[in-house]
């Protein structure tokens, strides 16, 4: 599956990727053996295989600028059953810190509120940072989430729902004449 947004290619990593998993896998932390690599690669397409309409299990894009050939981040939608059995849709970002501070977080964040609504059927998704990550909470707020609620430690939690999603988008439709 591939999304494409303005600068970004977000595609579900394939074994001709490995080499570029196995570089981005953990990138905060270093790279993995291509093996490793090729075996996370077969549990994200395990995992796509669990998606349908109305339900995302977890779905993980790799991240590329459009004319690139390099993985600069992960993001996706993540709707694996949380520690307390409850199934909530989440959203996730990570870009590479060279590649941060160009509005592709917010690129990835818009593109797969886009798909979670208008092709998956998914009826709210949830987000949530660090207290200290500004510019996390930037993305969600610029796309449009709805900061609810803020933990007893500080981090904020947001989401956004279907109908908000669409009201906005309508707005957004007329007030551009489009």
């Amino acid at each position: 599956m591939e999304l494409f947004t303005n600068d970004l290619l977000l595609k579900t990593a394939t074994a001709d990727d490995a080499e570029e998993v196995a570089r981005m896998w953990e990138f905060e932390k270093g790279s993995i053996s291509t093996e490793a690599a090729l075996e996370a690669i077969d549990y994200m397409q395990n995992n796509h295989r669990k998606n349908r309409e109305g339900y995302i299990y977890h779905l993980c894009f790799a991240v590329f600028e459009r004319n690139g050939n390099k993985i600069i981040g992960w993001c996706g939608l993540d709707g694996m059953p949380a520690e307390d059995g409850r199934e909530r849709m989440e959203i996730f970002y990570m870009i590479d810190k060279d590649y941060r501070g160009r509005g592709y977080a917010t690129q990835c964040a818009g593109k797969l509120l886009e798909y979670a609504f208008e092709t998956a059927k998914i009826s709210k998704v949830f987000g949530g940072c660090f207290k200290d990550n500004i510019s996390s909470f930037k993305v969600m707020a610029k796309s449009e989430m709805i900061n609810y609620k803020t933990r007893e430690n500080g981090d904020p939690k947001f989401y956004i729902d279907s109908e908000i999603y669409f009201k906005l988008k309508a707005f957004k439709e007329n007030i551009s004449g489009g």
